[in-house]
């Protein structure tokens, strides 16, 4: 069965909805009344709605298997400023009845642009020895290719084939314009800013119907599997400086910022500090643009999102979220 019907972004109020969807964090809730309902969001590969169901069928009282490709039929309505879908009929499918890859999330960024603007910026290095790991990084094409396919994380934010990239360029041109108001060390940070997430290609599989977390990720993560990555590298290039090599594994080690976001160690160096900063920043707003997709102006998102608060648009049409990666 392929798509049907409806993409997610063409979605609007007082719209029928007949087709099918990749269903995500899926859960059975209670309502004030105890009733139960489902409560899931819907996603293909343009985008996503948030859906409620009531008058749950005994078969769905134990929710939905991840990943779950369902066919539904429902009406959209506007819920506290919020596009929402209430389901009338629900039915889970098996996954040979699908096309897959009508449902993954796609960055509507062209990749090919994109992976171009983060060459040239690796191909202009000054420092010999970062051009040098940089080009060596770059010319291993599986290593590449996953890369610029991979999401940046399973759901928190630019959850989408594309999402590293799209994640990954954006921080490298915050660099590039903080290299310009501080005394750092600019081939570095801009490297960094490029490579910091690279653990994702490892702790993320994407290749089954949705985003999954590989068991190194699960038992490693993508921090000191990044880290481990471009060590690899670094290790092919015998005349590589040491104390390079150390700067760069400890601003891949600290990028999280502290221990208990997965840090093995917290910033200690002026790049170190960036880095983090412009990853965490860019993270963060890409999870505002991801709870507030479908918010009408002057609306608020639920709480239940990354960010753990409700969220506001601005009534003014000019304050609507433009992807970042969309800057010049």
């Amino acid at each position: 069965m392929s798509k049907e019907n409806f993409w997610a972004r063409d979605l609007g109020a007082g719209q029928r909805v007949r087709s099918t969807f990749l269903a995500r964090d899926a859960s059975v809730r209670n309502d004030s009344r105890g009733v139960p309902y489902l409560s899931t969001m819907l996603l293909d590969k343009t985008g996503s709605i948030d859906a409620r169901m009531w008058g749950l069928p005994q078969e769905l009282l134990g929710g939905i298997p991840e990943p779950g490709y369902v066919h539904v039929e429902g009406q959209t309505h506007e819920y506290r400023g919020m596009l929402q879908l209430k389901v009338e009929r629900l039915r889970v499918l098996r996954a040979d009845e699908v096309s897959e890859e009508d449902y993954l999330p796609v960055s509507e960024q062209d990749r090919r642009a994109m992976a171009a603007e983060v060459l040239e910026a690796g191909w202009s290095f000054r420092d010999d020895n970062l051009a040098e790991l940089f080009g060596l990084i770059a010319s291993d094409k599986d290593l590449w290719d996953a890369f610029c396919e991979a999401p940046a994380a399973k759901t928190m934010h630019h959850a989408r084939l594309g999402g590293l990239l799209e994640h990954s360029l954006q921080c490298m041109r915050v660099a590039k314009s903080l290299a310009k108001l501080y005394p750092v060390n600019r081939d570095l940070l801009v490297f960094c800013a490029i490579f910091h997430d690279v653990g994702k290609v490892r702790e993320l599989s994407w290749d089954l119907g949705g985003f999954a977390y590989t068991t190194e990720g699960r038992l490693i993560g993508h921090v000191v599997l990044g880290e481990r990555v471009i060590s690899d590298y670094i290790e092919q290039l015998p005349d590589f400086p040491k104390e390079l090599a150390l700067h760069i594994s400890h601003i891949l080690l600290a990028h999280q910022g502290e221990q208990q976001f997965g840090s093995p160690e917290i910033p200690k160096t002026l790049e170190a500090i960036l880095v983090h900063f412009i990853d965490n920043m860019d993270a963060r707003l890409g999870m505002y643009a991801e709870s507030t997709k479908n918010v009408t102006d002057g609306g608020w998102s639920h709480h239940d999102n990354p960010l753990r608060r409700a969220l506001y648009v601005p009534e003014n049409p000019e304050s609507r979220w433009n992807s970042p990666s969309e800057a010049t």
